[in-house]
């Protein structure tokens, strides 16, 4: 089921707001009940839109609800089946074929791939991992365990919640109206990124990257590059956002995903910025096990590159996402050696230009279908003579005003303006719910319209 969609949003979340604050109120907020609901009420979001695949993610739950119970006990026991059984229901429906491909052979696979297994498994494997290191308790709940798994705001594209950060809010929360008033702010502008922006940008960048490279101009070729940029961004952040929405609302918090990672001055800093849950993830639980930066510079470049090689894959099972994730890896070390020094003596806009070209060639490989077409596309980005395709065939008077709108919705003016002695703030609220309002509208007419693409991480 997909958030941007009308059965969502008149039927399915009205509906299990409705029971979940029915049995809020009859209960006199006890969180157990509630819980109850909103576990149930999950599972029936994933079966709607998987039918038959919920019974993986069920037995995957089952799985881990039993390791973490056994991490308490035989903790190394534990971890090393953790790895194994996740990773290879991870290895199995995601990349057998992928790998069995490349020796010429022909294997039984999987045909459609579980929607959000890459996110579910992570999550899942971290909590029994967590529990056999003593940094949490196992959870002997089933429901409060399967709903840190199944919790659906999340379950789809993340972000990638740790046990540790869901589990006062399974126990005992309180909703105030102005937390779900914020809630349902937040969800608001998810939406809005999302159809709005997100949607727009897609049609520009797919168009580029659906002629022959070889007829693409640069300037065509740069367009298509940063409307994918902007389509990918804006999708996912928008997403988080939604997500972190529709948390509120029931009482849970989620740590932010995204803090708006085009105006880093490095790559290094990117990540800090870009995708927090998954960088952190691969952070603690494969970089810093691997040694981290403390055995000496050969295995820091090691550890760097097994997990960006690893980050990639975790994308797709293609070799785009690993020259995309390798890709990253390289540059990373160059910075953590050498570059970054360099850069730090850099003019900063001359910094944050840098960053954003770097980005930019790194995602014609995640957006390209093949290397072949990755390596063409960026033939075309640096070709100085006239060709079929211009910038004027990719340009339209919609394009004309949501590229700066969404060059401008990158800049974290929130924070800029945090200092600020604001006057007027009642009738500046008033202003920010009139324009939730009209964005909501707005959204809302592309949605009836079916002017929608589905998220980009869904496919992860």
């Amino acid at each position: 089921m997909l958030f941007q969609s009308a059965s969502f949003l008149l039927v399915y979340l009205l509906a299990l707001l409705a029971v979940y604050f029915g049995v809020w109120w009859i209960s006199r907020g006890r969180v157990g009940p509630a819980n109850l609901v909103l576990f149930l009420g999950s599972v029936v979001f994933y079966i709607w839109g998987e039918r038959f695949q919920a019974v993986l993610l069920l037995s995957s739950l089952v799985m881990n609800y039993g390791l973490g119970l056994l991490a308490g006990r035989r903790a190394r026991t534990a971890s090393w089946l953790a790895v194994v059984l996740n990773v290879s229901l991870l290895v199995w429906y995601k990349y057998a074929g992928f790998v069995f491909g490349q020796f010429g052979l022909v294997v039984t696979t999987p045909k459609s791939l579980p929607l959000a297994i890459s996110f579910f498994t992570f999550q899942a494997m971290s909590y029994v991992l967590d529990v056999a290191r003593g940094q949490v308790p196992a959870e002997k709940n089933f429901i409060r365990f399967g709903l840190f798994v199944f919790l659906f705001p999340h379950l789809i594209a993340g972000p990638i919640v740790r046990y540790q950060h869901l589990a006062a809010s399974l126990r005992q929360r309180t909703i105030t109206a102005e937390q779900f008033a914020e809630g349902v702010q937040r969800f608001i502008q998810g939406f809005a990124k999302k159809l709005l922006l997100a949607d727009t940008f897609a049609m520009v960048a797919d168009q580029a990257f659906g002629y022959t490279p070889t007829h693409l101009s640069a300037g065509a070729a740069w367009l298509g590059i940063l409307c994918y940029a902007l389509q990918v961004y804006f999708d996912f952040s928008g997403y988080s956002c939604m997500a972190i929405g529709l948390a509120k609302m029931f009482g849970v918090e989620f740590q932010e995903n995204f803090k708006h990672p085009y105006i880093s001055q490095s790559l290094t800093e990117f990540w800090r910025r870009w995708h927090i849950s998954l960088s952190s993830w691969f952070r603690d639980y494969v970089y810093i096990p691997l040694g981290g930066n403390r055995a000496g510079p050969w295995r820091t470049v090691r550890n760097l590159m097994v997990v960006f090689l690893l980050c990639g894959l975790w994308h797709g099972a293609n070799w785009t996402f690993v020259v995309w994730g390798l890709f990253h890896g390289v540059v990373l070390i160059l910075e953590r050696f050498w570059l970054g020094k360099l850069l730090g003596k850099l003019w900063l806009p001359l910094r944050v230009g840098y960053t954003l070209v770097v980005v930019l060639v790194s995602w014609v490989f995640f957006r390209a279908e093949n290397l072949t077409q990755a390596v063409e596309y960026l033939k075309a980005m640096t070709r100085l003579y006239p060709t079929t395709i211009e910038v004027i065939d990719l340009w339209s008077v919609k394009l004309a005003w949501m590229l700066p709108i969404g060059v401008l919705c990158c800049l974290p003016w929130r924070e800029w303006c945090a200092g600020w002695k604001m006057p007027f703030t009642g009738l500046i609220r008033c202003g920010l719910a009139v324009a939730t309002l009209v964005l909501f509208w707005l959204s809302m007419t592309q949605l009836v319209a079916g002017k929608h693409v589905p998220f980009i991480y869904f496919r992860f």
